[in-house]
C-alpha cells in the first residue's frame, strides 16, 4: 500500500479527493481543514470544528470582500504592495519548489489568514509549532516588516494578506486542483536577478518587471 502524502513514512488508508492521494489516518485529522480543502461531505470531517471553520471562512470572505481586487481598482496597482506582495510571493515559490514542505494552496491560504490576525490582532495560531512554514513566514515577516511598512503602510500590509488570500480562491482547483496557486508562482516567478528584479504575468497576460526594495 502506498505511503501517506503527508508524513511519507506510516501506510495510507485514507483516500482524499482534494489532494488525489492517500493519507493516514493521523495526517487526516492533523491537517482536514488546516492543510486541506476539505470536501463538505468528507465521512472524516467533525461536525463541530467543521463548523467553527465554515462561520471564520464568512467572516475572511466578507473581510475580503472589502478588498479591491478589480481590473482597474486592484491593490496591486499601488506599487508598494505590489512590492511587499512580490517579496512573499517569491519565498513561498521558493518553499514550493524545494519540496522540502508539502504544501497545498490550502497550507498557504491558511497561512495568509493567519498572518493577517497577526498583523492586526497579535493573534499567533496555538498550531504554529507544528506548521514549519507558517514558522518560516512568521519570521519572513518579522525580519521584513520595517522594510515592507517602508514600501506599504500597516493597514494595506493587512489587506496585502487579505489580497493574496483572493489570489488562491480565484486560482486554486481547476486541472492544478490543490495546486494552482502554487503553480501559478512556480512558472511565473522563475526569472529573477541579483538586482531584486523578476517578471510577473497577470491573468490578463500582461508581463511586467517588478522590483523589490531593501
Amino acid at each position: 500500500m502506498a505511503k501517506c502524502w503527508f508524513c511519507k513514512t506510516t501506510k495510507g488508508k485514507r483516500y482524499c479527493s482534494p489532494l488525489e492521494n492517500l493519507l493516514c489516518p493521523v495526517c487526516c485529522a492533523e491537517n482536514r481543514l488546516k492543510k486541506i480543502d476539505c470536501n463538505d461531505d468528507c465521512r472524516y470531517l467533525e461536525g463541530v470544528a467543521f463548523q467553527k471553520k465554515r462561520e471564520e471562512e464568512k467572516e475572511f470572505s466578507s473581510l475580503m470582500g472589502n478588498i479591491p481586487h478589480g481590473q482597474h481598482d486592484d491593490i496591486f496597482h499601488d506599487i508598494g504592495v505590489a512590492l511587499v506582495a512580490g517579496e512573499i510571493e517569491i519565498f513561498v515559490r521558493k518553499k514550493y519548489v524545494s519540496g522540502n514542505i508539502n504544501l497545498t494552496d490550502q497550507t498557504v491560504y491558511e497561512a495568509y489568514k493567519q498572518m493577517y490576525q497577526l498583523h492586526f490582532n497579535n493573534q499567533i495560531p496555538d498550531e504554529r509549532h507544528s506548521d514549519n512554514f507558517f514558522q518560516e513566514l512568521e519570521k519572513l515577516y518579522f525580519d521584513n516588516k520595517k522594510k515592507w511598512e517602508r514600501n506599504a503602510n500597516h493597514e494595506k500590509i493587512g489587506q496585502l494578506f487579505l489580497r493574496l488570500m483572493i489570489s488562491i480562491k480565484s486560482m486554486s482547483g481547476g486541472r492544478f486542483g490543490e495546486f494552482g496557486y502554487l503553480n501559478y508562482l512556480k512558472n511565473n516567478f522563475g526569472n529573477i536577478n541579483t538586482d531584486g528584479q523578476y517578471i510577473v504575468e497577470d491573468k490578463f497576460g500582461n508581463k511586467i518587471i517588478r522590483t523589490v526594495k531593501s
